[in-house]
Protein backbone atom coordinates (compact mmCIF):
# COMPACT_ATOMS: atom_id res chain seq x y z
CA UNK A 1 0.00 0.00 0.00
CA UNK A 2 1.05 3.62 -0.86
CA UNK A 3 2.76 5.27 1.81
CA UNK A 4 0.35 8.46 0.49
CA UNK A 5 -2.73 6.41 0.85
CA UNK A 6 -1.84 4.88 4.12
CA UNK A 7 -1.54 8.62 5.53
CA UNK A 8 -5.33 9.50 3.85
CA UNK A 9 -6.43 6.62 6.00
CA UNK A 10 -4.73 7.66 9.33
CA UNK A 11 -5.89 11.37 8.71
CA UNK A 12 -9.40 9.85 7.72
CA UNK A 13 -9.46 7.36 11.23
CA UNK A 14 -8.16 10.31 13.17
CA UNK A 15 -10.75 13.26 11.91
CA UNK A 16 -13.78 10.32 12.82
CA UNK A 17 -12.24 9.62 16.43
CA UNK A 18 -11.96 13.61 17.11
CA UNK A 19 -16.03 14.37 15.51
CA UNK A 20 -16.62 11.59 17.95
CA UNK A 21 -14.94 12.85 20.79
CA UNK A 22 -16.05 16.45 19.90
CA UNK A 23 -19.75 15.47 19.39
CA UNK A 24 -22.04 18.23 20.34
CA UNK A 25 -24.22 16.70 23.50
CA UNK A 26 -27.65 16.66 22.30
CA UNK A 27 -31.42 15.92 23.79
CA UNK A 28 -32.01 12.57 22.93
CA UNK A 29 -36.00 12.19 24.15
CA UNK A 30 -38.77 14.30 25.24
CA UNK A 31 -41.68 11.95 26.58
CA UNK A 32 -44.71 13.81 27.68
CA UNK A 33 -45.14 10.47 30.19
CA UNK A 34 -48.21 11.53 32.37
CA UNK A 35 -51.05 13.48 32.77
CA UNK A 36 -51.83 13.81 35.14
CA UNK A 37 -49.43 12.45 37.24
CA UNK A 38 -49.98 11.64 41.14
CA UNK A 39 -49.97 14.45 43.17
CA UNK A 40 -47.23 13.13 45.26
CA UNK A 41 -44.57 12.74 42.30
CA UNK A 42 -43.51 16.48 43.17
CA UNK A 43 -41.67 15.06 46.79
CA UNK A 44 -39.28 14.28 44.27
CA UNK A 45 -38.04 17.57 44.32
CA UNK A 46 -38.51 17.80 47.71
CA UNK A 47 -41.91 19.96 46.82
CA UNK A 48 -45.52 19.57 48.62
CA UNK A 49 -47.99 17.29 46.49
CA UNK A 50 -49.07 19.47 44.02
CA UNK A 51 -52.48 18.43 41.83
CA UNK A 52 -52.37 18.89 37.66
CA UNK A 53 -48.88 18.28 36.69
CA UNK A 54 -47.92 16.82 34.54
CA UNK A 55 -44.77 14.29 33.82
CA UNK A 56 -41.99 15.02 31.31
CA UNK A 57 -38.77 12.87 31.28
CA UNK A 58 -36.01 14.54 29.12
CA UNK A 59 -33.00 12.39 28.25
CA UNK A 60 -29.65 14.00 27.04
CA UNK A 61 -26.79 12.27 25.60
CA UNK A 62 -24.54 12.77 28.39
CA UNK A 63 -24.81 12.19 32.33
CA UNK A 64 -25.97 15.97 33.89
CA UNK A 65 -23.97 17.32 36.86
CA UNK A 66 -27.05 17.01 39.63
CA UNK A 67 -26.01 20.02 41.43
CA UNK A 68 -26.61 22.24 38.31
CA UNK A 69 -30.19 21.46 37.42
CA UNK A 70 -32.81 23.81 38.14
CA UNK A 71 -36.37 24.29 36.79
CA UNK A 72 -35.34 27.76 35.81
CA UNK A 73 -32.98 26.20 33.08
CA UNK A 74 -35.71 24.56 31.36
CA UNK A 75 -38.04 26.15 28.94
CA UNK A 76 -40.67 24.03 27.50
CA UNK A 77 -42.64 25.48 24.43
CA UNK A 78 -46.47 24.56 24.62
CA UNK A 79 -48.43 24.29 21.07
CA UNK A 80 -49.78 27.58 21.57
CA UNK A 81 -46.60 29.02 21.30
CA UNK A 82 -46.32 29.47 25.04
CA UNK A 83 -43.12 29.08 27.29
CA UNK A 84 -43.68 27.87 30.99
CA UNK A 85 -41.15 26.82 33.43
CA UNK A 86 -41.09 23.48 34.95
CA UNK A 87 -42.39 23.80 38.50
CA UNK A 88 -39.49 20.97 39.20
CA UNK A 89 -36.55 19.49 37.56
CA UNK A 90 -34.62 16.36 39.14
CA UNK A 91 -32.62 13.45 38.23
CA UNK A 92 -34.84 11.45 40.68
CA UNK A 93 -35.07 8.41 40.47
CA UNK A 94 -32.99 7.93 37.87
CA UNK A 95 -29.49 8.32 40.00
CA UNK A 96 -27.73 5.32 39.95
CA UNK A 97 -23.61 6.19 38.38
CA UNK A 98 -24.13 4.77 35.10
CA UNK A 99 -27.57 6.70 35.09
CA UNK A 100 -28.00 10.44 35.61
CA UNK A 101 -28.64 11.62 31.93
CA UNK A 102 -32.54 11.63 32.42
CA UNK A 103 -34.24 14.86 33.72
CA UNK A 104 -37.62 14.64 35.22
CA UNK A 105 -39.53 17.63 34.34
CA UNK A 106 -42.56 18.05 36.16
CA UNK A 107 -45.43 20.93 35.46
CA UNK A 108 -48.26 21.55 33.68
CA UNK A 109 -47.43 21.48 30.09
CA UNK A 110 -50.91 20.66 28.44
CA UNK A 111 -53.30 23.35 30.20
CA UNK A 112 -56.62 23.34 27.87
CA UNK A 113 -56.15 21.99 25.11
CA UNK A 114 -52.35 22.49 24.53
CA UNK A 115 -49.60 19.85 24.46
CA UNK A 116 -45.99 20.01 25.06
CA UNK A 117 -44.12 20.77 22.32
CA UNK A 118 -40.54 21.25 22.96
CA UNK A 119 -37.93 21.80 25.22
CA UNK A 120 -34.80 24.42 25.77
CA UNK A 121 -32.03 25.03 27.97
CA UNK A 122 -32.56 28.61 28.13
CA UNK A 123 -30.21 29.09 31.79
CA UNK A 124 -27.26 27.01 33.63
CA UNK A 125 -27.15 23.56 32.75
CA UNK A 126 -23.46 21.38 32.61
CA UNK A 127 -22.70 17.61 31.98
CA UNK A 128 -20.92 15.93 34.27
CA UNK A 129 -17.71 17.06 32.51
CA UNK A 130 -18.30 20.23 33.24
CA UNK A 131 -19.50 21.59 29.81
CA UNK A 132 -22.10 23.83 29.67
CA UNK A 133 -25.73 22.41 27.61
CA UNK A 134 -27.12 26.19 27.25
CA UNK A 135 -28.88 26.57 23.95
CA UNK A 136 -29.43 22.43 23.42
CA UNK A 137 -33.26 22.29 22.19
CA UNK A 138 -35.26 19.75 20.29
CA UNK A 139 -39.08 19.97 19.31
CA UNK A 140 -39.69 15.95 18.83
CA UNK A 141 -41.70 15.26 21.81
CA UNK A 142 -42.96 11.82 21.85
CA UNK A 143 -46.74 12.48 22.55
CA UNK A 144 -49.09 11.34 25.36
CA UNK A 145 -51.03 8.21 23.87
CA UNK A 146 -47.51 6.68 22.52
CA UNK A 147 -45.28 3.95 24.58
CA UNK A 148 -41.93 3.66 25.67
CA UNK A 149 -39.32 3.38 22.89
CA UNK A 150 -35.91 2.74 23.63
CA UNK A 151 -33.13 5.34 23.64
CA UNK A 152 -30.14 3.80 23.90
CA UNK A 153 -28.39 0.54 24.91
CA UNK A 154 -24.89 0.41 26.39
CA UNK A 155 -22.49 -2.53 27.13
CA UNK A 156 -20.74 -3.42 30.24
CA UNK A 157 -18.95 -5.61 32.08
CA UNK A 158 -21.24 -6.63 34.73
CA UNK A 159 -18.63 -6.20 37.32
CA UNK A 160 -18.88 -2.27 36.48
CA UNK A 161 -19.22 -0.66 39.69
CA UNK A 162 -23.07 0.64 39.82
CA UNK A 163 -23.76 -2.73 38.06
CA UNK A 164 -21.81 -5.24 40.43
CA UNK A 165 -23.75 -7.77 42.10
CA UNK A 166 -26.97 -7.35 39.96
CA UNK A 167 -26.24 -10.15 37.57
CA UNK A 168 -26.01 -13.93 38.05
CA UNK A 169 -22.56 -14.90 38.70
CA UNK A 170 -22.57 -16.69 35.13
CA UNK A 171 -23.35 -13.69 32.74
CA UNK A 172 -20.28 -12.08 31.10
CA UNK A 173 -21.96 -9.21 29.66
CA UNK A 174 -24.77 -6.52 30.72
CA UNK A 175 -26.39 -4.08 28.91
CA UNK A 176 -28.11 -0.92 30.18
CA UNK A 177 -31.34 -0.86 27.99
CA UNK A 178 -32.65 3.00 28.13
CA UNK A 179 -36.14 3.60 27.77
CA UNK A 180 -37.87 6.69 27.47
CA UNK A 181 -39.74 6.52 30.38
CA UNK A 182 -40.12 4.47 32.92
CA UNK A 183 -41.17 0.86 32.44
CA UNK A 184 -42.96 -1.60 34.31
CA UNK A 185 -44.85 -5.34 33.15
CA UNK A 186 -48.61 -3.96 32.75
CA UNK A 187 -50.42 -2.24 35.08
CA UNK A 188 -47.21 -1.82 36.92
CA UNK A 189 -46.71 -5.56 37.45
CA UNK A 190 -42.70 -6.79 37.73
CA UNK A 191 -41.20 -7.43 34.35
CA UNK A 192 -41.02 -11.11 34.70
CA UNK A 193 -41.04 -13.86 31.88
CA UNK A 194 -42.98 -12.43 28.85
CA UNK A 195 -40.88 -8.99 29.23
CA UNK A 196 -37.64 -11.40 29.18
CA UNK A 197 -38.38 -13.29 26.02
CA UNK A 198 -39.74 -10.57 24.28
CA UNK A 199 -36.32 -8.97 24.12
CA UNK A 200 -33.59 -10.18 21.41
CA UNK A 201 -30.13 -9.47 21.29
CA UNK A 202 -28.29 -9.24 18.16
CA UNK A 203 -24.68 -10.57 18.64
CA UNK A 204 -21.88 -10.38 16.50
CA UNK A 205 -21.80 -13.93 15.16
CA UNK A 206 -25.29 -13.90 13.72
CA UNK A 207 -27.10 -15.28 16.63
CA UNK A 208 -29.69 -13.94 18.06
CA UNK A 209 -30.27 -14.79 22.20
CA UNK A 210 -32.61 -13.31 25.00
CA UNK A 211 -31.19 -11.82 27.98
CA UNK A 212 -30.59 -14.69 30.66
CA UNK A 213 -32.76 -12.17 33.13
CA UNK A 214 -33.65 -8.76 33.24
CA UNK A 215 -32.86 -7.01 36.28
CA UNK A 216 -35.13 -3.86 37.31
CA UNK A 217 -34.69 -3.39 41.07
CA UNK A 218 -36.28 0.28 41.10
CA UNK A 219 -38.48 2.77 39.47
CA UNK A 220 -36.92 4.26 36.76
CA UNK A 221 -36.28 4.20 32.75
CA UNK A 222 -33.37 1.55 33.38
CA UNK A 223 -33.08 -1.99 32.41
CA UNK A 224 -30.44 -4.05 32.77
CA UNK A 225 -30.36 -7.40 30.47
CA UNK A 226 -27.84 -9.59 31.56
CA UNK A 227 -26.18 -12.36 29.05
CA UNK A 228 -23.73 -15.87 29.23
CA UNK A 229 -23.24 -14.82 25.62
CA UNK A 230 -19.68 -14.24 24.84
CA UNK A 231 -20.04 -12.66 21.30
CA UNK A 232 -20.45 -9.00 21.66
CA UNK A 233 -23.70 -7.41 21.45
CA UNK A 234 -24.80 -5.26 18.05
CA UNK A 235 -28.42 -4.78 18.22
CA UNK A 236 -31.25 -4.76 20.71
CA UNK A 237 -34.91 -5.20 19.07
CA UNK A 238 -38.56 -6.04 21.54
CA UNK A 239 -41.42 -6.32 20.30
CA UNK A 240 -43.82 -4.59 21.00
CA UNK A 241 -46.20 -4.68 23.71
CA UNK A 242 -44.96 -5.91 26.45
CA UNK A 243 -43.23 -2.77 28.55
CA UNK A 244 -45.22 -0.56 30.29
CA UNK A 245 -44.80 3.51 30.73
CA UNK A 246 -46.32 4.56 34.01
CA UNK A 247 -50.13 5.41 31.92
CA UNK A 248 -49.97 1.61 31.50
CA UNK A 249 -49.08 3.08 27.58
CA UNK A 250 -47.36 -0.28 25.92
CA UNK A 251 -44.20 0.17 23.93
CA UNK A 252 -44.16 0.13 20.08
CA UNK A 253 -41.54 -1.83 18.48
CA UNK A 254 -38.28 -0.93 19.17
CA UNK A 255 -34.98 -1.59 18.11
CA UNK A 256 -31.47 0.18 18.34
CA UNK A 257 -28.08 -0.92 18.10
CA UNK A 258 -25.34 -1.18 20.94
CA UNK A 259 -23.04 0.95 22.53
CA UNK A 260 -19.30 -0.38 23.85
CA UNK A 261 -19.12 1.33 27.36
CA UNK A 262 -16.65 -1.34 28.30
CA UNK A 263 -13.35 0.25 27.06
CA UNK A 264 -14.27 3.36 28.49
CA UNK A 265 -14.71 1.66 31.74
CA UNK A 266 -17.71 4.00 32.49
Amino acid sequence: MKPLFVGFLLFLSSFAFSQEENARPEILSIYHGLDPLPPRATRLCGLPPAANQDGMPVIFSVQIDGTTISPEAFAVELSTGERVTPLCATLRPALEPLEQRTILLIGEFSPGDSLPAGVEIVSELNDSDANSLLGLSSNQVTSLESGPSLVLAELFAPDTPGLAGKCPEQSSQAIQLVWQGGVTGPQGADLLEPQRLAVSIELSNGIYVHPDTLVDDDPDNHVIACISASSEPISVIVEAGFFHDPGDDANPATEIDVVSRISEGK
